[in-house]
């Protein structure tokens, strides 16, 4: 048989496929990208992935392409070397895809799938003062605390193109939990009860950048740590009044 060995190099691609036609591909891949996604129709026989990149090895036999070497039928009186039974061209290959699996606009949609959670527990915590504290809190009040919450996601996608997420991250949540402090001081006629808000929100910000900063499991803890925050709210107002009548 005869055998054919060569190497290559390339950049700037972000995949790479190749369509076995041998009677036996071995093909090993080298690259400094951490997070390949390995695609087509072979998957390698070996691969380790780490931080620091990933090395795959291929090998695949002529009986996985469905293929004989030599087509023992005769076409214009030529041998046709390496077709498909069928007389037409195998198409299957192994590729390989470098994957970006956590970029800037991608963290900045997932932050706004959680933008519920900060509007839910933030008026929750005014209905409470509401109804426990006394304080009077207006319609409009509420709609100015959520604008504000909702500005918090368009701060945090302007600055990430500028000075990159992580200090957009900082830098959006400082002034939205500044603004809201500030504002619920008034509001709530409190700087007490507005440590509050503020101490809620900072927490709320901490645990959402822990779930963008995971690639794995991400839905799983935030799913956890929901339904622990709401057993917690429901065991601690368990005996609240919510309608505010008078029981008999």
């Amino acid at each position: 048989p005869l055998q054919v060995d060569f190497a290559y190099s390339i950049r700037g691609n972000g995949s790479l496929s190749l369509v076995p036609q041998a009677g036996e591909t071995r093909w090993r891949l080298r690259s400094p990208w951490p997070s390949p996604s390995f695609q087509g129709d072979f998957l390698p026989d070996r691969r380790k992935v780490s931080a620091s990149g990933f090395e795959a090895v291929y090998r695949i036999g002529n009986l996985a392409l469905g293929q004989s070497l030599v087509d023992t039928r005769v076409a214009n009186g030529t041998v046709q070397a390496g077709a498909a039974p069928d007389g037409g061209t195998a198409t299957l290959q192994a590729g390989v895809s470098l994957m970006q699996p956590v970029d800037l606009y991608s963290q900045v949609d997932r932050a706004a799938k959680y933008g519920f959670l900060f509007i839910g527990f933030t008026f929750l915590a005014f209905l409470l003062f509401d109804l426990v504290g006394g304080v009077s809190v207006s319609p409009v009040e509420y709609l100015l605390v959520g604008a504000a919450l909702i500005l918090f996601f368009v701060l945090l996608l302007a600055f990430a193109e500028v000075i990159g997420f992580t200090f957009a991250y900082l830098v959006a949540s400082a002034a939205i939990v500044g603004l809201n402090t500030a504002y619920s001081a008034a509001v709530l006629r409190s700087w007490r009860r507005a440590g509050f808000i503020m101490g809620l929100l900072s927490a709320l910000y901490g645990v959402l950048y822990i779930l963008l900063s995971l690639e794995a499991f991400s839905l799983l803890i935030g799913s956890l740590l929901l339904f622990a925050a709401l057993a917690a709210l429901m065991y601690l107002t368990r005996r609240l009044n919510w309608s505010g009548e008078e029981e008999a």
